[in-house]
């Protein structure tokens, strides 16, 4: 299987075309998508040389058989013993990078490397320390002459002086253009260097971070403090070097690839550089020390531009971790995996891959290198000179026209004819959806009234916050505001859901009064970080969640303070494109309500508050199997099973009930909507008999009731359809008078509507699970004791009979809860920092999130929160606390089940009568 030379070769061990595969689209990997790429380590457990075979392969592969397709550098072996002088190996690296430049991508300019190697290669200065930083920058600027045509054409024209042997005439000639030509340049290139290597630009701070690691301060001047990297000490530090250098040369890398506006050549590099080591060598070689400050770096820059493989691993170091690959082809998975996914902020830096060698026989490796023998990269469809031709008509044309947009009356709507304004935008029912600072830029309907009210109240909160900000002086060390995305439907569509009825309205009372409660302790102590909460609308039912997700995802890459998202208390399909959307961004988010078990599946940027439907329906089986709930004080024989097949909250909690309960005694009703959001069924939808209508049903469920008195329904639908369900029940009642129904959480929104079930059919007996009932806890958890003196605090003159259910609705209790949970996790994440507000940012709070808050967990208002991370035990809480509760007619309510953690060290194992008990599932 010759590939053009014989070098091109690529031994077909298995799995080799996987891998190939992989490197390939990782290669070409569109700028906007890629995340920072693990160093591939190929180790020979057995010797050999197969690592070494397939890096000279991939080296082909880039070299291609006319031209080079993708820029690359490659390191041959380094026989043993031989430790090349620090500056060799970044010397070959980067002329390789140049001299591979595709054609019509430009020329590679690496200005913080050619810096960083003029200051470590200067001369010791002599004389005051003071001057010495003037002399270095000299030095510099003399390097920097070298490689620029302007600065030495400039130093041309100012001619010789006396230093450099000029004549009395070049003598009064510098005398006259020596300031304007010599002296004046270097002074602006002095100036253009501390701009360029300690500006605000998040691309040019590396250098300011790199030396507070050091020093402890922000350098002021970067020739002062490049004064150490003078000194003779550091030329034998090696590592140190490298470290430096390092982080100039991946600077300038990913420099490289952002696209500039009338630089059509960047726009043409589209793949990533690629670093190729014959051999790594053992863990104190000359190149390991390399790769191991090459991982570090990329991490700490974010650098998405480079991928580095490395044959030959005799010797693992380890100093860092690493992901473990059994073959080519589960390494070849893994990094497709990144390539769609991204890396997490914790992930190892490098994935060691075993190849052994073998005879090459591999027929599936040997086809696919036989069709794709080289790299295949995305042709640009025009040249250069009519690409900047094109930019700039169409820049001109698009000047031109909004000129005319002012100019010409009534053709540029005003800000007062724009229904959106800010980060909203017209949503699919109407609605303005998406990222608004209060309440002005959503519904403003007699559904929206109530939800209004409570973002009024946030935005108020927000407003005192900044406030007590402003008057703190620059060098207060305590931490500043970071801000926190509240995301669920705040606005119903034409005839729509009500947000009221989809527990929208619960969960923002919840969040207002933890974001009150953590303020008033952060500015008071100065040791929590206070919050501002921006709210994003997605949509009646999330239907805009997808789109609201981008918009919070732009947002958070443009503004360093947006810590989070908590919400997605409604389990839907589309809930689960904006985790994934959320989590490719690199954004925090905490759950309140929603409960679907693969929730957790969507991202590991997530983290869970509610139980899931799995464990709800266990305590549910549980309930209904021992309780004695069926009408007349009986326990039930038979289950009626009310589920929507195309709902994922509803499928999920219906065939996790039905395999607790038992197949044989449970008979599924299926009902969709005539206005479901997502109407189509689920791939894994639950099994049953299908129900057209919403009258049908309440006949099915009438008739078997009427057959077999002691049969419980159980409803695992939407609440806002249990209403309707309820009323038509009453409209044929004759049959069926009395009804014991068992319903999932999604019910409670339904307590807390105006018209509460019991309007609709008075023979109704209602049990239902909650997540959170604090008045029950509240003797126990003094969480739970101190949310609801919050909550009574804020609204407590709410006395209707939505009032009271609200106050112990799990709604507002998870809001809190999830609020707590992020809240914990950011201030962890500055306490990390050393209390260096500057170094908190996204990633250091899921780092902190995915390891697991100290302590393992928190108490919370819905029980014990469990935050041991990832990494020790799950996103979630798997021993949630669980209630069954019975309702009343009169808004009272009754604790029939309890089961889980309450509190640390406080589990409720059993529930029922005493001397009745039964264990909880």
């Amino acid at each position: 299987m010759a590939m053009g030379d014989p070098q091109s070769r690529i031994p077909a061990y298995p799995g080799v075309d996987r891998f190939i595969e992989a490197f390939d689209r990782l290669v070409v990997q569109s700028r906007r998508t890629r995340s920072r790429v693990p160093v591939v380590l190929l180790h020979e457990p057995e010797g050999g040389d197969a690592g070494r075979r397939i890096v000279s392969g991939l080296r082909s592969r880039m070299r291609g058989r006319i031209e080079v397709l993708a820029p690359h550098a490659y390191i041959p072996q380094i026989p043993d013993g031989a430790d090349p002088p620090p500056l060799e190996l970044f010397e070959l690296l980067t002329n390789q990078l140049k001299e591979t430049m595709p054609p019509g991508t430009g020329e590679l300019r690496l200005h913080s490397y050619r810096l960083l190697r003029s200051v470590v290669t200067a001369p010791a200065f002599d004389g005051l320390r003071e001057h010495r930083h003037t002399e270095l920058r000299n030095h510099c600027y003399a390097q920097h002459r070298a490689w620029s045509r302007t600065a030495q054409t400039l130093w041309w024209l100012g001619g010789r002086d006396q230093a450099s042997g000029g004549t009395l005439l070049e003598l009064l000639w510098n005398f006259v253009a020596g300031p304007l030509f010599q002296r004046l340049p270097r002074a602006v290139y002095g100036r253009r260097i501390n701009r360029h290597m300690l500006g605000r630009a998040r691309s040019r701070r590396w250098y300011a971070r790199w030396v507070r690691q050091q020093q402890g301060s922000p350098p002021t001047d970067f020739f002062r403090s490049a004064l150490d990297l003078v000194h003779t000490e550091l030329r034998d530090n090696p590592e140190q070097l490298d470290r430096v250098l390092m982080q100039a040369v991946l600077s300038d890398l990913e420099q490289a690839c952002r696209t500039r506006f009338l630089h059509p050549w960047r726009r043409r590099r589209t793949s990533r550089f690629v670093l190729l080591f014959d051999e790594a060598g053992p863990q104190d070689s000359r190149v390991q020390r390399f790769l191991r400050e090459l991982r570090s770096a990329v991490a700490d820059l974010r650098c998405t531009s480079v991928f580095a493989v490395a044959g030959g691993v005799r010797s693992l170091a380890a100093r860092i971790p690493d992901i473990h690959a059994s073959s080519l082809a589960q390494a070849g998975a893994e990094l497709i995996n990144i390539e769609r996914r991204g890396m997490t902020p914790d992930q190892p830096t490098g994935i060691v891959v075993p190849v052994a060698q073998g005879p090459e026989d591999d027929q599936a490796a040997v086809y696919w290198l036989g069709r794709w023998p080289t790299l295949v990269t995305p042709s640009p469809r025009w040249g250069p000179v009519t690409e900047v031709a094109g930019a700039v008509g169409a820049g001109t044309l698009a000047i031109a026209v909004m000129a005319g947009l002012l100019l010409v009356p009534g053709l540029f709507n005003s800000d007062g004819d724009d229904p959106c304004q800010g980060s909203t935008f017209l949503g699919t029912d109407g609605h303005c959806v998406g990222v608004s600072e209060g309440a002005a830029g959503f519904g403003k309907g007699p559904s929206e009234r109530a939800v209004r009210t409570v973002l009024e109240q946030i935005e108020r909160q927000n407003e005192e916050v900044d406030q007590e900000l402003a008057d703190r002086a620059a060098d207060d060390p305590r931490p500043g505001r970071r801000t926190v995305v509240y995301f669920g439907p705040l606005t119903g569509g034409k005839d729509a859901e009500d947000p009221v009825r989809g527990g929208t309205y619960a969960e923002l009372r919840g969040i207002a009064v933890a974001q009150q409660h953590i303020n008033a302790q952060a500015l008071r102590s100065g040791e929590r970080v206070p919050l501002r909460v921006l709210a994003a609308n997605a949509g009646d039912r999330f239907k805009d969640a997808p789109a609201v997700a981008e918009r919070i995802a732009e947002l958070a890459a443009s503004d360093p303070s947006i810590a989070g998202v908590v919400g997605f208390g409604q389990s839907r399909r589309n809930t689960y494109e904006a985790i994934r959307i959320l989590d490719k961004a690199g954004v925090p988010m905490v759950g309140t309500s929603g409960t679907a078990d693969d929730l957790l599946r969507q991202g590991e940027h997530y983290y869970q508050t509610a139980p899931t439907d799995q464990r709800a329906a266990q305590v549910m089986a549980a309930f209904a199997s021992n309780a004695a709930m069926a009408t007349g004080g009986h326990k039930a024989r038979r289950v009626s099973l009310v589920a929507d097949a195309t709902d994922v909250y509803s499928n999920s909690l219906a065939a996790s009930f039905r395999t607790a309960y038992g197949p044989s005694r449970t008979d599924v009703l299926l009902y969709t909507p005539t206005d479901a959001p997502e109407p189509d069924p689920l791939p894994t939808a639950l099994g049953g008999r299908p129900v057209p209508t919403v009258e049908d049903l309440a006949r099915e469920v009438c008739r078997t009731v009427k057959d077999e008195p002691r049969t419980a329904v159980v409803w695992s639908a939407r609440a806002s359809q249990f209403q309707l369900f309820l009323a038509e029940v009453s409209r044929i009642s004759g049959g069926c008078p009395e009804m014991s129904v068992l319903a999932g959480d999604d019910v409670t929104n339904a307590l807390t509507d105006q018209q509460r079930p019991w309007d609709h059919f008075k023979g109704l007996t209602l049990f239902y699970a909650s997540h959170g009932y604090a008045p029950t806890l509240a003797t126990e958890s003094p969480e739970a004791s101190a949310f609801l003196a919050a909550y009574d605090r804020a609204y407590g003159s709410d006395r209707s009979i939505r009032g009271r259910a609200l106050r112990g609705d799990a709604h507002v209790a998870l809001a809190w809860d999830a609020l707590r949970y992020l809240a914990e996790g950011i201030d962890q994440a500055w306490r990390t920092t050393g209390r260096h507000d500057e170094r908190l940012d996204r990633g250091l709070v899921q780092a902190v999130l995915y390891q697991g808050l100290g302590g393992g967990g928190f108490d919370g208002a819905t029980g014990w929160i469990d935050a041991h991370g990832a990494a020790s035990g799950g996103r979630l809480t798997e021993d949630k606390l669980l209630a069954v509760v019975r309702g009343r007619p009169d808004g009272s309510t009754a604790t029939e089940m309890l089961c889980g953690t309450v509190a640390r060290d406080n589990e409720r194992a059993r529930w029922g009568p005493t001397g009745k008990e039964h264990p909880c599932p």
